[in-house]
């Protein structure tokens, strides 16, 4: 698991901060929900979202960089190949931020509804 966040480089940690923040306030609004906390939630995954993103367009930018200044041309097709595996940890791991909030997001606003009704 150290190994995929290493892959994803620098923006792993800001994805993981805005994750964690997004998890954290949908589970919060999945215990106590309240109408007000919702648009917190949505921004913070939409934040997750956009992070992971450009995680992954920085990420892909640094193999295309690193493959065009390669001696050996021959070589290039197997680095962008592992580029590209490695350039997919920030998404893989923002999205699955975005499901579990998601998820404790929907059971809030089944909650909210639930008693609206």
């Amino acid at each position: 698991m150290l190994e995929f966040f290493k892959d994803g480089g620098w923006s792993m940690f800001v994805i993981l901060l805005f994750g964690g923040i997004a998890l954290g306030s949908a589970a919060f609004f999945a215990a106590r929900p309240d109408g007000k906390h919702e648009g917190f939630v949505e921004w913070m995954c939409k934040a997750t979202l956009w992070a992971s993103l450009v995680g992954v367009f920085t990420d892909f930018g640094e193999v295309f960089r690193a493959t065009s200044h390669m001696a050996d041309a021959s070589e290039r097709g197997r680095l962008l190949l592992e580029g590209a595996q490695e350039c997919m940890s920030p998404v893989v791991m923002g999205f699955a931020f975005l499901a579990l909030a998601s998820f404790l997001a929907a059971i809030g606003r089944r909650r909210l509804d639930g008693r609206q009704a």
